[in-house]
């Protein structure tokens, strides 16, 4: 429960009680001590699903819905995993294809998810479908269950990396999902995901964070290490200007961070998910590229 947000209620959900003055401070370290690990992929293996697709359900679900699965997977009994990208739509989520045809009391889905983390061992699927025209107001939430939902096939992609995580290709063909496992309203599951995408990327703003501080220890341990033209390489000025030049991104970033976090548990929430959309998104994007230097 400590992975999913402090403002969710996820704490109300499962027979535990939250530490005192639980916030976001807390599940930030919680993450950032995971993330010694060094791997992107077993770090996701271990929480990414839960971390990006509970939250919508804690936030948006009905009150039914939500008892009906959160506990479950809180208390590491379901995963749940995120299904918003497609083959042809990535980031520009108002142009997905999976389609959400109402009949009755349930939708008949139709189409095809990509990159999913932890879908091929979920038993649950947050998905972004249109049940609409086209664009953002047409897109839609809901949860499918794979034990009860026939017509789901998940195959797992072989990707570069991050083998742990699952990544995984979902298809959905004619799968039938009750009217009750919507997410929000019908047609508005456009801002029920800009709104998750804060908890979301600021999580990995937290990860890659600490992955570059592992990366910039192991750089400087090396250093320490290795000798060329008869000194070791810490005593290059060049690469003494590189390991600084490391430490200074991965501080500011350290900064930004915490900054982001304490608005997080200051702010109220809905104001929050609106206010910090902008800052967080541009952290994240940093984050990457201080990583990937």
């Amino acid at each position: 429960p400590c992975v999913v947000g402090a403002h969710s209620g996820a704490y109300d959900l499962v027979p535990a009680e939250a530490p005192k003055d639980f916030d976001y401070f807390h599940e930030l370290i919680f993450i950032d001590e995971l993330a010694r690990c060094a791997s992107g992929g077993v770090l996701w293996g271990l929480i990414e699903g839960l971390q990006i697709g509970l939250p919508p359900n804690l936030n948006f679900a009905s009150e039914e819905l939500k008892a009906k699965i959160a506990p479950a997977c809180l208390m590491g009994q379901k995963i749940i995993c995120l299904n918003i990208t497609e083959p042809s739509a990535g980031s520009d989520v108002a142009s997905l294809k999976t389609i959400a045809k109402k009949e009755g009391d349930h939708y008949v889905v139709n189409g095809n998810k990509k990159w999913i983390t932890n879908g091929i061992f979920a038993d649950y699927f947050t998905v972004a479908v249109r049940t609409g025209g086209n664009g953002m107001r047409g897109v839609s939430m809901m949860l499918i269950e794979r034990d009860t939902m026939p017509g789901i096939t998940t195959k797992r992609m072989d990707c570069q990396g991050v083998w742990p995580s699952g990544t995984t290709y979902v298809e959905l063909d004619n799968v039938k999902v009750p009217s009750s496992n919507l997410i929000g309203q019908e047609n508005e599951g456009f801002k029920v995901i800009m709104k998750n995408f804060n908890h979301e990327r600021w999580g990995f703003v937290v990860q890659a964070n600490r992955f570059s501080r592992c990366l910039l220890e192991d750089s400087w341990n090396y250093s320490l290490r290795r000798s060329t033209f008869g000194k070791k390489l810490v005593e290059h000025q060049v690469i003494r200007w590189k390991l600084a030049e490391m430490a200074r991104q991965v501080e500011a970033t350290h900064h930004w961070m915490e900054n982001l976090t304490l608005q997080l548990c200051k702010m109220p929430k809905d104001e929050a998910m609106t206010a910090l959309g902008g800052p967080i998104a541009l952290c994240k994007a940093h984050s990457s590229k201080v990583f990937e230097y």
